[in-house]
């Protein structure tokens, strides 16, 4: 059996391995994990240690008595990473009250730390702290980000928690949920200790205390709610006089508590508070196992739980007040629900507990949109609604258990070989039987803002929506998990709405099309371009059935006409802020350039070979849109890239105006498919262009003056020639330079013998 921190072997599911030195990897399975402090227990089976018979019998002793100021210590483990350190140091303080590490995660309370100058940092968890003799005084925890002060937790409830696993019980665990804190007399007195007490506890200190830790008191610093503290009448700044014995430090509390707990019975306390000794009697000690979690409920993608001991400390709150969000997962991320989060309503119904949160749960539907109300912790008072779309199409409704076997048993495991993975998990889960698919309105409109000084700008809002799309699995590279941008409708009888690929990033997700935001339908992928920044995605045309003209979405009208310098157009996009708005803004194409993306550091999609348009103003601020002519047609689309920088390891944003002559064909082939079934073909080029001024060819590249004047023939407002840039697959085994593949450095003169 080993001993690691709790923040390590959790109170979750987890799989775990310890590596020894011997290069042996061997199974581990929690047994113990600790309600308050930091620290848990793994077992081994020891006889899979082939090569490292030493191993077998090895055994680092626990001495926590041995701890005092002065102590040179060694700390030995994994410090950042590294297969093994040690880190030499001092013991400075015994009587440390327990480091704070933030306010939304696991935090030790009512135990002393210890603390030397040992500067570990992370790998170092668990590691044991060692004395000259070998023993282990104590087990390394955290450490300052400050200064060089590393704490450990000392050994006194991790010897007793292994005897007790020896015996093969659970060890006992009592609370009054209450947080204490150790106060010196200096600072006791000003709560009002009486100078009589003071002197007893001085000169019971003198007597019975060890002379590293300092003379004080221990005084209550949090009542947490719900708890036998708070209906004993304990109150912050309490001062303890008696606890199963005169002046109690954090160690002699804790094992009344725990003896309490095992015996049961009232517990009785004397606290001295403003200068009055007070008799308090609990009516029990509560078992601290059962303030921790040992059931969550898996609901889209998410974790919660109920509240834990430690997140209502944390928040101050009744373990009853909701249901934790220990993950949000995908519906809760998407609905803007965080993690640390405390939820408390579901479709306007109650969920104090999260037996009540899976009755609620299991009754919506798929699709349904309901709302949820929350909290953050430490901000209970301020309630927060969410819209959240229910989805068990990807994400099944389960509820999961955890058992934790005594030692016995898995050694008997062990010893039989029946102790697997499925049996170390220390988990089980159920799935929780829901309902159907949601019904959903059959009819919808939408009130199309046509406020715009020219008719093309008007005719063109109706082709317009706004596209969500949010990112079930993190699949082909992608950079972020919840996308929107504006899309185009290209085919309204079908539903079809086209979509920069920088919306829609990949085909596993889900998708919303939202018209005038007045009516949302979801939307499914049905083609993404592999090179050009064009997705294509579809809704239900049948939900505007019924509805007025002048309400349903417009077919836009594409004009595969190639784009040229001088162009007067008009841009109409969406607002950024209020997707309700049209902008609109007239513009004149000033340069004819070509979009050129650098790999990410993640491989992802990228787009090549787009010529794309610059113009005389910048356009106003939105999620995209489209360029019309004046006569209302759409020969450009206002599309979103994505581009990573090296330099300084972001990702960035930039809309371009791109021709839509790829889109047209695009369109036609995907009505065709859903139309009759007939598969229209779609070619790409298998690498990328970029261009090349005729002269750097001319000089650089040898290319002939005969090419040289054919060129420019061709396009005479243009004196360039595209090149290959880098290839986008592997290409053939043919590599010879005599009619063979296409390489880097190519110049592409020509295209059906037609120089381009």
């Amino acid at each position: 059996t080993g001993s690691r921190n709790r923040h390590v072997i959790g109170t979750g599911p987890i799989r775990a391995e310890a590596t020894f030195v011997s290069k042996e990897e061997v199974p581990l399975t929690p047994v113990y994990r600790d309600p308050v402090h930091d620290f848990g227990f793994f077992q081994f089976d020891a006889s899979a240690l082939r090569y490292g018979a030493e191993l077998r019998r090895a055994c680092i002793p626990l001495a926590p008595a041995a701890a005092k100021v002065g102590l040179e210590i060694r700390v030995v483990g994994n410090d950042a990473g590294e297969k093994v350190s040690i880190l030499g140091g001092t013991l400075a303080r015994l009587d440390r009250n327990a480091p704070h590490y933030g306010g939304d995660g696991f935090n030790d309370f009512n135990t002393f730390y210890l603390s030397a100058a040992s500067n570990t940092s992370g790998g170092s968890s668990g590691s044991p702290v060692l004395d000259v003799q070998g023993r282990a005084v104590a087990l390394n925890a955290g450490g300052s980000n400050q200064s060089s002060q590393s704490y450990y937790l000392p050994l006194h409830g991790v010897v007793r928690a292994l005897d007790a696993l020896k015996r093969s019980t659970t060890p006992p665990r009592g609370t009054l949920r209450v947080v204490w804190r150790h106060l010196t007399c200096d600072e006791a007195r000003r709560l009002g200790l009486a100078e009589a007490t003071e002197a007893a506890l001085r000169r019971h200190h003198a007597r019975f205390r060890d002379a590293d830790v300092s003379t004080g008191v221990l005084a209550v610093e949090q009542v947490v709610r719900g708890g036998e503290g708070e209906a004993a009448g304990l109150e912050p700044g309490d001062l303890l006089l008696e606890a199963g014995g005169a002046f109690p430090d954090f160690d002699d509390l804790e094992a009344f508590l725990d003896a309490r707990n095992a015996a049961g019975g009232a517990v009785t306390l004397a606290v001295e508070r403003g200068g009055a000794t007070l008799a308090i009697e609990a009516a029990r000690a509560e078992c601290l196992h059962g303030l921790t979690p040992s059931q969550f409920l898996e609901f889209g993608g998410g974790v919660l739980h109920g509240l834990s001991l430690g997140a209502a400390r944390n928040g101050n709150l009744d373990p009853s007040a909701g249901v934790y969000v220990a993950f949000a997962g995908f519906v809760l991320d998407a609905a803007g629900v965080p993690a640390h989060a405390v939820v408390t309503h579901l479709d306007d119904r109650p969920t104090p507990t999260l037996d009540d949160l899976e009755a609620v749960a299991k009754t919506l539907g798929d699709g349904a949109r309901v709302t949820l109300r929350f909290y953050n912790i430490g901000d209970q008072y301020n309630d927060q609604v969410a819209l959240v779309r229910v989805n068990w199409r990807w994400f099944d409704l389960l509820r999961w258990t955890r058992r934790d076997p005594p030692l016995k048993e898995v050694l008997d495991k062990c010893a039989a070989g029946t102790c697997d993975a499925r049996y170390r998990a220390c988990w089980s889960s159920e799935k929780v039987p829901t309902s159907g698919v949601a019904e959903e309105d059959v009819s919808a409109s939408a009130v199309f803002q046509r406020s715009h000084k020219s008719a093309a700008a008007n005719g063109a809002v109706a082709s317009l929506c706004k596209v969500s799309f949010d990112v079930l699995h993190a699949i082909d590279g992608v950079h972020d998990w919840h996308f929107v941008g504006c899309g185009v409708v290209v085919d309204a009888a079908l539903g079809l709405v086209a979509v920069d690929r920088n919306t829609v990033v990949t085909s596993l997700g889900e998708c919303a099309v939202s018209f005038a935001a007045a009516v949302e339908l979801p939307a499914r992928v049905v083609f993404a371009h592999p090179t050009h920044n064009f997705a294509i995605v579809r809704y239900d045309p049948a939900r505007f059935e019924g509805a007025p003209d002048d309400a349903r979405p417009k077919t836009a009208d594409l004009a595969a006409t190639p784009l040229a310098i001088g162009d007067a157009l008009e841009f109409v996009g969406l607002c950024r802020t209020n997707p309700d708005q049209s902008l609109s803004q007239k513009v004149q194409v000033t340069e004819l350039s070509c979009v050129n993306i650098a790999q990410a550091h993640v491989p992802r999609f990228r787009a090549l070979n787009e010529e794309i348009a610059k113009f005389d103003q910048v356009l106003n601020k939105s999620l995209g849109g489209v360029l019309v002519d004046a006569g209302g047609r759409v020969v450009a689309s206002w599309s979103c890239y994505s581009f990573y920088s090296w330099s300084d390891e972001k990702n960035y944003e930039a809309f371009h105006a791109v021709g839509v002559d790829a889109l047209v064909d695009a369109t036609a082939a995907v009505a065709a498919a859903l139309g009759d079934g007939a598969d229209t073909a779609l070619h790409a080029v298998g690498f990328g262009l970029k261009r090349l001024p005729l002269s750097t060819a001319r000089t650089s590249m040898k290319l002939d003056d005969a090419w040289v004047a054919k060129l420019r023939a061709a396009r005479p407002d243009r004196s360039q020639v595209l090149t290959v840039a880098q290839l986008s697959h592997a290409g053939t085994d043919d590599d010879g330079d005599d009619g063979g593949p296409v390489r880097e450095g190519d110049l592409l003169l020509a295209v059906d013998r037609k120089p381009t």
